[in-house]
Protein backbone atom coordinates (compact mmCIF):
# COMPACT_ATOMS: atom_id res chain seq x y z
CA UNK A 1 0.00 0.00 0.00
CA UNK A 2 1.58 3.28 -0.86
CA UNK A 3 0.38 6.97 -0.21
CA UNK A 4 1.25 10.54 -0.62
CA UNK A 5 0.83 12.84 2.81
CA UNK A 6 2.49 16.05 3.63
CA UNK A 7 4.55 16.78 6.77
CA UNK A 8 2.05 19.51 8.89
CA UNK A 9 2.88 21.16 11.85
CA UNK A 10 2.22 19.77 15.46
CA UNK A 11 2.14 21.49 18.69
CA UNK A 12 5.98 22.41 18.40
CA UNK A 13 7.03 19.63 16.00
CA UNK A 14 5.82 18.00 12.98
CA UNK A 15 3.74 14.95 12.63
CA UNK A 16 2.67 12.96 9.72
CA UNK A 17 -1.04 11.37 10.05
CA UNK A 18 -1.70 7.84 9.37
CA UNK A 19 -4.97 7.40 7.38
CA UNK A 20 -7.45 5.15 8.90
CA UNK A 21 -7.54 2.73 6.15
CA UNK A 22 -3.43 2.47 6.59
CA UNK A 23 -4.07 1.61 10.32
CA UNK A 24 -7.21 -1.07 9.90
CA UNK A 25 -4.86 -2.57 7.35
CA UNK A 26 -2.42 -3.01 9.60
CA UNK A 27 -4.57 -3.85 12.38
CA UNK A 28 -3.38 -1.32 14.49
CA UNK A 29 -5.05 1.02 16.98
CA UNK A 30 -4.79 4.24 18.28
CA UNK A 31 -3.22 3.05 21.86
CA UNK A 32 -0.54 0.50 20.02
CA UNK A 33 2.91 1.72 20.99
CA UNK A 34 5.29 2.01 17.70
CA UNK A 35 8.87 1.89 17.36
CA UNK A 36 10.32 4.48 14.91
CA UNK A 37 13.30 3.85 13.04
CA UNK A 38 15.71 5.66 11.00
CA UNK A 39 17.51 3.94 8.18
CA UNK A 40 19.23 4.52 4.76
CA UNK A 41 17.01 8.17 4.78
CA UNK A 42 13.90 6.20 5.07
CA UNK A 43 11.70 6.29 8.18
CA UNK A 44 10.38 2.59 9.34
CA UNK A 45 7.28 2.40 11.68
CA UNK A 46 6.85 -0.73 13.78
CA UNK A 47 4.20 -1.62 16.21
CA UNK A 48 5.86 -3.19 19.33
CA UNK A 49 3.80 -6.16 20.22
CA UNK A 50 2.84 -6.19 23.83
CA UNK A 51 4.21 -8.36 26.14
CA UNK A 52 2.13 -10.69 28.12
CA UNK A 53 -0.06 -9.19 30.63
CA UNK A 54 1.33 -7.88 34.14
CA UNK A 55 0.80 -11.05 36.71
CA UNK A 56 -0.62 -10.60 39.67
CA UNK A 57 1.04 -12.19 43.22
CA UNK A 58 -0.30 -15.33 43.09
CA UNK A 59 0.67 -16.17 39.43
CA UNK A 60 4.16 -14.49 40.95
CA UNK A 61 4.59 -16.77 43.45
CA UNK A 62 2.82 -20.06 42.00
CA UNK A 63 5.86 -22.34 42.02
CA UNK A 64 7.64 -20.85 45.03
CA UNK A 65 8.62 -23.37 47.80
CA UNK A 66 10.07 -21.80 50.16
CA UNK A 67 8.95 -20.67 53.31
CA UNK A 68 8.11 -16.97 54.47
CA UNK A 69 8.98 -15.69 57.62
CA UNK A 70 7.23 -12.49 58.70
CA UNK A 71 9.48 -9.72 60.27
CA UNK A 72 8.54 -6.55 61.74
CA UNK A 73 10.90 -3.69 60.48
CA UNK A 74 11.59 -0.49 62.74
CA UNK A 75 11.26 2.38 60.33
CA UNK A 76 12.19 4.96 63.64
CA UNK A 77 9.82 7.47 65.34
CA UNK A 78 7.42 9.21 62.79
CA UNK A 79 8.84 12.65 61.39
CA UNK A 80 5.79 14.93 60.42
CA UNK A 81 2.38 13.71 60.38
CA UNK A 82 2.87 10.30 59.40
CA UNK A 83 0.04 8.44 61.36
CA UNK A 84 1.40 5.06 62.72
Amino acid sequence: MTLTTSIAKWGNGQGVRIPKNILEFLKWNESDKVEIITEDNCIKIKKIESKEKRKNIEELFKNFEGTYKKEDINWGEPRGKEIW
